[in-house]
C-alpha cells in the first residue's frame, strides 16, 4: 500500500491495484473473524455482533469522510468504502457459504457491466447533492462497491470456511491462483480485455482476487504447518514480526500515512505541482515498521484500533475489561 502511494513508475508494478484489493479481501476475513469466523453465534444471538459491525462500519465511514474533506490526502482514501460495505454486509454476515460465493460471483461477474452502464447513463452532476456520497460509494468512486463487495465477500467467505483448517487453506491457495491464472490468462485469448490496475473489469477482479486468495491461503497453510515446514514456519515468525505488528494496526498506519502525505504535499514549495520525494516510501515503511514493533510490545493494540474498540464497548454499555499483564 505504501508503495503504490508513493512510488511512481512509468509502468504498472506488482503492487499497483493488487495492494488494495488484498487490502478489501483481508477486511473480508477480519469481518468474518470478528463474528464468530467458522463458529458464528447461533440464530438468536447474533445481535451483538451486527452491533459491532455497525458501530466499526460507522466510523469507517466518519474517518473517511473526514480525511477526504479536511485533510485532502494526496490518495484515494478507501476507509469510508470500507465502512458503507461493511454497513452493507449486515445482512448477509451469518449467510451459508454458498450463498457468500453466489453474491461474490455476481459481484464480480454483473457488478463490473452494472457500474459501466451507470457511469456511461448517469452524471455524477444530476444525482441530488444528498445522494452523491452514496452513488460515489456505490458506481462512481475509486473502489466502485457494486463490484468491490466480491473482494470483501470473498474475504467473509474465507473466515467462514475455518481458515485454520490446512485443508481449507490449501484450497484457497490453490483455487486463488487458478482464478489468477484464469484472469490474468483470459487476455490472451480474448481481444479486448483489459486487466490493468484498477480497471474494475471481471478479468481484473477475478485475476487480483485470485492472488488475494492465494496469499492468504498460502499464509494461512504456512502458519499452520507441522513438523519441518513448521521449524521454517517458526523461524518466519520471527523475521516478519514487525510485518505482523503493523498488520494488527492497519487503521492506525493507514490514517497516520494519509496524514503524512497530506502534510508532505502541503509543505512542498509548489503544492499544485507536488511530486512524492524518493525518501517517502522508505521513511513510511520503516517508520511503520518499528512504530507497530514497540507500540504492540509495550501497549498491545493500535491507538486507533484501541478506540474503536472502547467506543464499540461504550456503545455496547460493556464494561472494560482491566489490562492483564502477559
Amino acid at each position: 500500500m505504501f508503495a503504490a502511494h508513493t512510488i511512481a513508475l512509468s509502468s504498472e508494478q506488482v503492487f499497483d491495484g493488487r495492494s488494495a484489493i488484498l487490502f478489501a479481501t483481508v477486511a473480508g476475513v477480519s469481518l468474518g473473524l470478528l463474528t464468530g469466523g467458522d463458529a458464528p453465534p447461533p440464530p438468536g444471538s447474533r445481535t451483538r455482533a451486527r452491533l459491532v459491525v455497525l458501530v466499526r462500519g460507522s466510523v469507517l465511514v466518519l474517518l473517511g469522510l473526514a480525511l477526504t474533506t479536511f485533510l485532502r490526502p494526496p490518495i484515494a482514501v478507501i476507509l469510508d468504502y470500507y465502512g458503507f460495505a461493511f454497513l452493507l454486509l449486515i445482512g448477509v454476515l451469518f449467510a451459508a457459504r454458498p450463498v457468500l460465493a453466489l453474491l461474490a460471483a455476481v459481484a464480480a461477474i454483473a457488478g463490473p457491466l452494472v457500474v459501466a452502464a451507470a457511469n456511461d447513463g448517469i452524471a455524477l452532476a444530476d444525482v441530488a447533492a444528498p445522494l452523491q456520497v452514496f452513488a460515489i460509494w456505490l458506481f462512481a468512486g475509486n473502489y466502485p462497491l457494486l463490484v468491490w463487495l466480491a473482494f470483501l465477500l470473498v474475504g467473509l467467505l474465507l473466515a467462514r470456511s475455518g481458515l485454520r483448517d490446512r485443508g481449507t487453506a490449501a484450497l484457497a491457495l490453490v483455487l486463488g491462483a487458478l482464478a489468477a491464472v484464469l484472469g490474468y490468462g483470459s487476455v490472451l485469448v480474448l481481444p479486448g480485455v483489459d486487466i490493468s490496475a484498477h480497471s474494475g473489469t471481471t478479468a481484473e477482479v477475478v485475476g487480483s482476487g485470485g492472488v488475494a486468495v492465494a496469499i492468504i491461503g498460502g499464509f494461512s497453510l504456512l502458519d499452520s504447518a507441522s513438523g519441518a515446514g513448521e521449524r521454517v514456519a517458526r523461524i518466519l515468525r520471527v523475521v516478519l514480526s514487525p510485518v505482523a505488528a503493523a498488520g494488527s494496526m492497519a487503521l492506525t498506519l493507514y490514517t497516520a500515512h494519509a496524514i503524512v502525505l497530506a502534510i508532505i504535499r502541503w509543505t512542498a514549495e509548489r503544492p499544485e505541482r507536488w511530486q512524492v520525494p524518493e525518501w517517502t516510501f522508505p521513511a513510511l515503511a520503516l517508520g511503520a515498521l518499528v512504530f507497530a514493533t514497540v507500540w504492540r510490545r509495550f501497549v498491545g493494540t493500535g491507538p486507533l484500533e484501541l478506540g474503536l474498540r472502547a467506543l464499540t464497548r461504550l456503545v455496547l454499555r460493556e464494561p472494560v475489561r482491566p489490562r492483564v499483564a502477559p
